[in-house]
């Protein structure tokens, strides 16, 4: 076990070195750079200002150079300084990640509520109303474009209910919005993954047998179904939680909600190339962390999966 998650680990070197240059790259080749972003407003800046701050700032350098500088700097710990706002990268960045944590396990806690319960009573009730109605709107739900939902939900409840705020993350109102509209495409389409999920364990052989030695339904469904269908949740689970801990970019936007993918958002927006590059080594972080934990759940819920194979 200790020698799978070491080189799980290992492998996290070249796919931080390889997408942080490739996004080094892509931030080259876009137009324009920080300082002009930083001066686009300010009017009347000469070109000779602007060179000024590009060789303070080292944007003047040649590209492997600016790209060596920066990954040696994190090496050592050190990831820079924002260009616009002229703090340390790390600093702002981890003073971001409380906010998008949050309302990381508000949405999977809710879309768990909502998708498990809501999947086994669907396919428990397998072409009859209930299920019809089941998958009619959790179709409408994975169906609606994120930004669309996130208006309706400040149309009706912050508009014209007045029961939560529009934007802000002060108070627990102030989460409901944001919540709900991360939920309601998750649990849409975690539902149907659910339902199709036990469909398929209750024609398996254990449950027929189950049943004929007079095992009662709940038991049978919480106790052995939901159990073998843990895996393909958990799967599903695990890719949204990378998702949403990289930052909802849109929702945290609309709602400004003060997480790391607005960060990111406007970091992009002001060509911020430090603040971009500590958000993409996150991500990997992020993405590789989340598969590895779900891979030692697979080997914790099923032992006949054997990860040493792997080695």
């Amino acid at each position: 076990m200790k020698k799978y998650i070491g080189k799980r680990l290992f492998q996290l070197i070249p796919i931080i070195l390889g997408i942080t240059l490739l996004s080094f790259t892509l931030m080259q080749t876009a137009a324009g750079d920080a300082v002009d972003a930083l001066y686009d407003n300010s009017g009347g800046v000469s070109e000779a200002v602007k060179a000024e701050k590009r060789e303070e700032l080292g944007l003047d350098q040649p590209f492997l150079i600016q790209y060596t500088t920066w990954l040696g700097g994190v090496v050592t710990g050190d990831m820079g300084v924002s260009y616009i706002s002229n703090k340390p990268v790390f600093d702002t960045f981890v003073s971001k990640l409380p906010a998008t944590i949050f309302l990381t396990l508000t949405s999977i806690l809710l879309t768990v509520l909502i998708s498990i319960p809501f999947g086994i009573l669907s396919a428990v009730r397998h072409n009859r109303f209930t299920d019809y109605l089941i998958r009619f709107f959790s179709f409408i739900g994975n169906s609606l474009p994120g930004f669309f939902v996130s208006l309706l939900l400040i149309y009706f409840f912050a508009l014209k209910l007045k029961l939560f705020p529009v934007m802000g993350s002060g108070g627990w109102k102030s989460i409901v919005l944001p919540t709900l509209t991360l939920a309601i495409a998750m649990a849409s389409k975690y539902t149907r993954q659910v339902r199709t999920t036990v469909l398929e364990e209750l024609d398996k052989d254990y449950v027929l047998g189950a049943r004929a030695r007079g095992v009662k339904e709940p038991v049978v469904l919480y106790a052995s179904v939901l159990k073998s269908s843990m895996l393909t949740i958990i799967t599903l689970l695990a890719l949204s939680i990378g998702s949403l801990l990289g930052g909802t970019a849109i929702v945290e936007s609309i709602f400004m909600w003060d997480g790391v993918g607005k960060l990111a958002v406007d970091s992009i927006m002001m060509r911020d190339y430090p603040m971009i590059q500590a958000y993409v080594i996150w991500m990997a972080l992020i993405y590789v962390l989340v598969n590895l934990i779900t891979d030692l759940m697979y080997h914790y819920l099923d032992p006949r999966i054997r990860l040493e194979q792997e080695v």
